[in-house]
């Protein structure tokens, strides 16, 4: 990110976005990209949150959820993700997140006009953000 940035916010999928998920919370804590801007945003595609059932890696997590993430996100969930239960559990560990609910599994989805609209509003209140 020092090298190729900078960069104003993060999207991942699968393992990437169980990543991307705790880099607000680490560079807020002090422990990670301390010489890089502040990331504005994350899009979080099939996440699961680091320490949970299936990524247990509690130092990550002590660091990376010791407090609300405060950093504006979109989460993608699929009702039949395997890792749907921790996806949620990501959510949780976010103030006020944008959530898109799909009906397939750990896939990144084809947005019908209800997701959509939930996209564009999150999109206009970043390009808001950066304006302000």
């Amino acid at each position: 990110m020092v090298q190729n940035g900078p960069f104003d916010g993060l999207l991942g999928f699968s393992q990437g976005a169980s990543l991307c998920a705790t880099l607000p919370g680490m560079q807020e804590e002090g422990v990670a990209l301390t010489k890089v801007p502040k990331i504005k945003f994350v899009i979080i595609i099939s996440g699961a949150k680091a320490g949970g059932a299936k990524y247990t890696a509690p130092k990550l997590a002590a660091n990376a959820f010791a407090a609300p993430i405060k950093c504006p996100s979109l989460h993608f969930i699929g009702e039949q993700d395997f890792q749907k239960t921790e996806g949620l559990a990501l959510i949780d560990s976010f103030v006020d997140p944008l959530v898109i609910h799909h009906p397939k599994a750990h896939t990144v989805p084809r947005l019908d006009d209800q997701s959509v609209k939930i996209a564009q509003n999150f999109v206009e209140k970043i390009l808001n953000l950066a304006t302000t």
